[in-house]
């Protein structure tokens, strides 16, 4: 996966960091097949919505625009991060 691109309303939803199924429909294919070439029994994918840092000229201040961008979290049995994935 590349770069993190803005996400849409539809996909930031509520905001909140969730476990989803890496087999469900939400998934990209191509983050389905980098998760499961790394995912071990008991592993888990979660769906993080972040804020990137700030844009344009009032960034340089920390006041600039900011998008949301989703990161997918794969987790260990125990909790334990395995891997960061950023959408394209």
């Amino acid at each position: 996966m590349s770069r993190p691109r803005p996400a849409t309303p539809a996909e930031i939803g509520d905001g909140q960091d969730r476990l989803v199924d890496v087999h469900g429909p939400e998934v990209h294919p191509d983050l389905r097949r980098a998760v499961l070439a790394r995912m071990q029994p008991g592993d888990q994918l979660w769906r993080c919505p972040r804020r990137g840092a700030p844009r344009g000229l009032l960034g340089l201040l920390g006041m600039g625009q900011r998008d949301v961008v989703i990161e997918w979290w794969l987790l260990d049995a125990e909790g334990d991060l395995i891997e960061a994935f950023w959408e394209e």
